[in-house]
C-alpha cells in the first residue's frame, strides 16, 4: 500500500511538472503582428450575389463569413448586406483541402477561390462571391476650421499616450499597455472623423474581439469591436455603448479600415445647474447612418451605477479607450459645430 501509494503521488508530481514545464514553454506573449498579418484568411469576407432559380421574392443574396479559428467559419445567409433582416439560415463549417463546406438542411453548398455556391435541395441555386465595398468616407481630410488630432506624426495632441505606438505605417495603435489616451484640446458641438482598423482574433468571442472606444465629450462612446457578421446589439460596433443599437450591423471584416463620422452636441444646462436638454449624437459608420440625431438618456458607462452619473457639462476632450487589445486609428480630425 504504501508504494502504491508513493508511485501515484509519484507520478502525480511528474504529470505536474510537465504541465507546468509546457504552459510555461507555450506562454509566448503575443504581439501586433500576430493579430494584424499581412492578408485575411481566404474565407473570411463578405459575400454578394443573386438567387439564378427558384427564388421569385428576394433574388439578392449576401452571406458574412467569418473565422472561429481551428479552420472553422461561421456562415450567416441573408438577403442583403447591411441590412437588419432575419437570415435565412447559419451554419459552422470547417475548412479542408482549400474548400469549404456546408449543410444547414435544406441549404447546402461550398466556398472556393472567393466564390460561394449552393442552393435549397435541387430547385433553387445561388452563386455569390467575395467582395470588398469601397467606403466613401475613407481618407476624408480635414476641412477650414478642424482640429488635426492625429496625422500619422506624432501623438503631440493627446494627453495618457503611454502604451500607444505609432505603426510603421503610421497609424496610431493602442495596445494592451494602453489605458485612455485623451485630446488635449476640448470641444463643444463637434464633428469627429476618425478612421479604425481592427485585430484579427478568430479565437476570441464577444468583448474580447479587438475591443476598444471612441468618447465624445469624455463620457458618451461609440463602441469599437470586431462585430462583423454579429447582429449589431447595443454593446456592439457601431453601437452607443448601452444606450442604442445601430440600425444596422455596418461592421466591416477585421484587417479592413472603417470610417466612423460623427456628430455630438453635449447636454443643456440650466443657471441652476439642472439638464434641460439631453447629449445627442448622430453616427455614420463606413457611409451607413445608423444613429440619426439619436438622444443620450444616460452616460455611456459599463455598470449601472456609473450611467447613474450625472451629465458632463461640455468642453471636453475626445477619448480613444484601451481596453486591453491591439487597435490601430488614424485619420483623426474634429471640427467645431456652430
Amino acid at each position: 500500500m504504501a508504494m502504491s501509494r508513493f508511485i501515484r503521488h509519484t507520478t502525480a508530481a511528474l504529470l505536474t511538472a510537465l504541465l507546468l514545464g509546457a504552459s510555461s514553454a507555450f506562454a509566448i506573449q503575443e504581439g501586433p503582428e500576430d493579430f494584424f498579418p499581412a492578408s485575411l484568411d481566404p474565407f473570411t469576407g463578405e459575400y454578394e450575389g443573386h438567387w439564378e432559380k427558384g427564388e421569385d421574392v428576394d433574388i439578392h443574396a449576401a452571406a458574412y463569413v467569418y473565422a472561429l479559428g481551428r479552420d472553422r467559419y461561421h456562415i450567416r445567409f441573408a438577403a442583403k448586406l447591411d441590412m437588419r433582416c432575419p437570415p435565412k439560415f447559419e451554419v459552422e463549417a470547417k475548412a479542408v483541402d482549400g474548400k469549404l463546406e456546408f449543410e444547414e438542411r435544406p441549404y447546402s453548398g461550398v466556398i472556393e477561390n472567393g466564390v460561394m455556391t449552393g442552393g435549397r435541395g435541387r430547385l433553387a441555386t445561388f452563386t455569390l462571391k467575395k467582395v470588398e465595398r469601397p467606403i466613401a468616407a475613407m481618407g476624408t481630410p480635414a476641412p477650414e476650421g478642424a482640429v488635426v488630432l492625429f496625422d500619422g506624426s506624432g501623438l503631440d495632441a493627446w494627453t495618457g499616450a503611454d502604451g500607444a505606438i505609432i505603426t510603421p505605417e503610421g497609424a496610431l495603435m493602442v495596445t494592451p499597455d494602453s489605458e485612455y489616451l485623451s485630446s488635449k484640446e476640448k470641444f463643444n458641438d463637434v464633428h469627429l472623423h476618425i478612421e479604425f482598423r481592427l485585430p484579427y482574433k478568430p479565437t476570441a468571442s464577444g468583448q474580447a474581439r479587438g475591443n476598444s472606444g471612441v468618447f465624445l465629450n469624455k463620457e458618451y462612446e461609440v463602441q469599437v469591436l470586431d462585430s462583423f457578421g454579429l447582429e449589431g446589439y447595443y454593446d456592439e460596433c457601431g453601437a452607443i455603448y448601452k444606450v442604442a443599437a445601430p440600425k444596422v450591423n455596418a461592421c466591416r471584416p477585421p484587417l479592413q479600415w472603417q470610417a466612423y463620422d460623427i456628430d455630438f452636441h453635449p447636454a443643456e444646462f440650466d443657471a441652476d445647474g439642472k439638464v434641460v436638454k439631453n447629449p445627442r449624437m448622430t453616427v455614420w459608420h463606413n457611409d451607413k447612418l445608423v444613429h440619426n440625431d439619436q438622444e443620450l438618456w444616460w452616460i455611456t458607462g459599463w455598470k449601472d451605477e456609473d450611467r447613474a452619473e450625472p451629465h458632463v457639462p461640455a468642453p471636453e476632450s475626445i477619448r480613444l479607450q484601451g481596453h486591453g487589445n491591439y487597435v490601430q486609428y488614424r485619420n483623426i480630425w474634429a471640427k467645431p459645430l456652430n
